[in-house]
């Protein structure tokens, strides 16, 4: 096993075949690694691919990951028998426009039989294109201009990636059929974007959708004062394109002035892995790319456990085409050929193939596309994409067969479910499943239980990616699958890569979590009372009624602890609880209730702590306290949230009598209703801050007084409390949340 040092300092796997990526540079610029170009029809037993990017770039990943693989077997077998290994030949220097063409031209010196890259569309000048296709050698490009390969009539040009067409189709379609929303604005911030946005707007329209509105900023520099015009036409969707630093600083103003649609932009996951969009605006926010690495397809989560392997972090979209295209590339040169001169007609005329992406059958295109694949995804409650949607070339493909539904039947895989593992992966299964997080610590300690306090059974260092098998109540610590043994460790030192914490189990922790398996590591010899969990019923307690709180205990010690005292005191008005547990061996658990009745309502929080009075002589006296926040109020009789009312509704908060009418202006109460401006916010309001002193106005509010934010106390007409705010206003319509209590239950 050989590693190499990449351009971010960290040591990266590479398998013995695939020695090392060859830096090629132009005879102005670089020092040639290759004394001399081969004659492109003898290869001396090696394929070299050209790769207009530098090392390590995801694509460049790809391909290398794809050719270890196939090295490690038996390579490439041409037609008349030979058998060649292949060779990845890189840039020390990313291209511009102006060096692109003398990079290429060194690659193809170098004796490189294909061309990857360019990635950026921008580097397609009218002048570049015609140099680069004078080459005469296959370029695999990620551009994802429309008519790029259209373009190209000699077609040496083959397309990586889907067109640009393909992916606004998909969101578009998504949010008009799937979502069924008909208001959508478009914003665009940059000139790059125009093709998308025409294509988004060309598929509306063929859904029989109008835009709502469309602004064009190519600069940005006035988007600010878009959010008002915005918030005003108060639309279903926002789609954006632009700049990452764009699309985050339009969501979160958009937020902020209180619209609550659906956001969607092009690049929302990138602008979520770095940043762009806060963890706490991302839930919801839609995406469309080629591919997602939490796409859930078989052949998916298995290059995806693999590259995490190899290099350490997730593969982009560009890294699994990199990967796909190797293995077809490897298919068209044993049954074409393996000179560019053959490579190229095998490339138009390829036979379909099954891979990570689906099937690859360039000939339905016809035109040099060899794929055009998009998935649709929403960014999950801490960033993550969760694919929601696949389509190819506008056609809808199930999720759970995602490549099977083209008009050629696949071929047989190329590769095994697990091509090329290495023998010391840290992966217990074969497949890539469940939640994931990579270590952000230097170092970090692995232990037999939730705390500090727990004995170091491992350590895991920066960048190594683990499977969380479960954590406890409030995430803080995770249980992770090191090896096949099992070990806690802190939340914060890690960040999750792929799944989500709220699909993982929450569990109370035993006194070892190995499994039978690895050996159980004895605990100390003196107790530990540790409080796991407090769970209410009612979760929500109410006023004068009995509720009981159920404290989950644990002696996380080998020693056996006497009897001690559990006890709370809970708001409002200082109830005190207290139960007695008489006696607890080391290493088991037990259960005891807290059960009182308070009066009053309101949020608070209580420190529940275990071995009140310190009886037990325990090997850590500073973790016996849990602390539980909670709402005590009203039973609700309904609840809703974003309620549109448009002007001349009668509407009913819940009883079956009409409680006001919206006027377009004005906030009309109807037969004995009453309202009064709160203030507030909508979360902290109780049942009990509704009373005749403030929801005193049985005529109702002005024009002036309904405003975004606002929250009311309101009595409907059958005498109820309810809480009502006012989310939103746009011309002559309002959208409301509310509750509506049971105050005589």
């Amino acid at each position: 096993m050989l590693f190499h040092l990449n351009g971010k300092g960290r040591l990266v796997r590479g398998r013995v075949v695939a020695l090392a990526l060859i830096v090629v540079l132009t005879a102005a610029l670089f020092v040639p690694l290759v004394q001399a170009a081969p004659d492109v029809q003898d290869f001396d037993g090696v394929l070299r691919f050209g790769f207009l990017g530098v090392q390590n770039d995801p694509l460049a990943n790809g391909i290398q990951m794809a050719m270890d693989e196939i090295n490690s077997t038996v390579g490439v077998t041409a037609p008349d028998g030979s058998t060649y290994s292949l060779e990845l030949v890189t840039l020390s220097l990313a291209p511009t426009a102006d060096t692109i063409v003398a990079s290429a031209e060194a690659l193809v010196d170098a004796g490189v039989v294909v061309l990857f890259g360019p990635e950026q569309s921008a580097l397609f000048t009218e002048e570049n294109r015609a140099a680069l296709t004078a080459l005469q050698v296959p370029i695999l490009t990620g551009s994802t201009v429309d008519a790029l390969t259209d373009q190209d009539a000699d077609n040496w040009i083959f397309r990586i990636r889907a067109p640009e067409r393909v992916y606004s189709a998909a969101l578009a379609t998504y949010l008009t059929t799937d979502l069924g929303l008909t208001s959508i604005a478009l914003i665009q911030t940059d000139v790059e974007s125009t093709e998308a946005l025409v294509d988004f707007e060309n598929t509306l329209t063929s859904a029989g959708v109008t835009a709502a509105d469309k602004i064009q900023l190519p600069s940005g520099d006035t988007l600010d004062e878009q959010v008002e015009r915005l918030t005003n036409i108060n639309p279903e969707a926002v789609v954006m394109w632009g700049t990452l630093a764009d699309a985050g600083h339009l969501l979160a103003a958009l937020r902020n002035s209180g619209w609550t649609g659906q956001f969607a932009y092009r690049n929302a996951d990138q602008a979520a892995r770095e940043d762009y969009i806060p963890v706490e605006l991302a839930e919801g926010v839609l995406g469309v790319d080629s591919w997602m690495y939490s796409y859930k397809g078989r052949l998916s989560r298995i290059f995806t456990r693999d590259y995490l392997v190899a290099f350490g972090e997730i593969p982009g979209p560009l890294s699994y085409t990199g990967y796909d295209l190797t293995w077809y590339l490897r298919a068209v040169m044993e049954s074409q050929g393996v000179t560019a001169g053959a490579i190229q007609p095998g490339l138009l005329a390829g036979a379909p193939l099954s891979l990570v992406q689906g099937n690859i059958h360039p000939t339905d295109w016809g035109n040099g596309d060899l794929v055009r694949y998009a998935m649709v995804y929403a960014l999950g409650p801490r960033g993550g994409p969760q694919v929601v949607a696949l389509f190819e070339d506008g056609e809808r493909l199930p999720l759970e067969d995602s490549g099977q539904e083209v008009a050629q039947a696949p071929t047989e895989s190329p590769f095994t479910p697990t091509p090329g593992l290495p023998t010391n992966t840290p992966f217990p299964s074969a497949t890539f499943e469940g939640t994931w997080v990579r270590v952000t610590a230097r170092t970090l300690n692995v232990r037999t239980g939730p705390g500090f306090n727990y004995d170091k059974v491992n350590e895991v260092s920066a960048g190594d990616v683990v499977r969380v098998v479960s954590a406890i109540a409030d995430y803080s610590w995770l249980l992770i699958d090191i090896n096949g043994a099992v070990g806690w460790i802190k939340t914060e030192y890690v960040e999750l890569i792929s799944g989500d914490f709220v699909s993982i189990s929450v569990v109370v922790p035993p006194s070892s979590p190995t499994p039978a398996s690895s050996p159980t590591p004895s605990l100390a010899p003196n107790p530990d009372i540790v409080i796991d969990s407090v769970v209410l019923n009612p979760p929500q307690p109410i006023p004068n009624q009995p509720f009981t709180a159920t404290v989950n205990i644990r002696n996380a010690g080998g020693g056996a602890a006497g009897r001690f005292a559990v006890a709370a005191t809970w708001q409002p008005n200082n109830v005190y609880t207290a139960a007695f547990v008489e006696g607890l061996a080391g290493g088991t658990a037990t259960q005891v209730n807290l059960t009182g009745t308070l009066t009053g309502t309101g949020l608070f929080s209580v420190a529940v702590v275990a071995d009140l009075n310190n009886e037990v002589q325990e090997l850590n006296e500073g973790n016996n306290s849990f602390t539980l926040s909670y709402r005590v109020d009203a039973p609700l009789l309904a609840s809703q949230s974003g309620v549109q009312i448009n002007s001349g509704t009668s509407f009913d908060l819940q009883g079956g009598t009409t409680d006001f009418v919206w006027d377009g202006y004005n906030l009309g109460m109807l037969n004995g209703a009453k309202v009064g401006v709160l203030g507030g916010t909508f979360e902290n309001a109780t049942s009990d801050q509704v009373t005749p002193g403030v929801a005193n106005n049985a005529v109702g509010l002005t024009t002036e007084q309904v405003n975004a934010g606002v929250v009311i106390a309101f009595i409907t007409a059958e005498n109820r409390p309810a809480v009502v705010r006012i989310d939103n206003r746009s011309g002559d319509q309002i959208w409301i949340s509310y509750r509506v209590y049971n105050d005589t239950p």
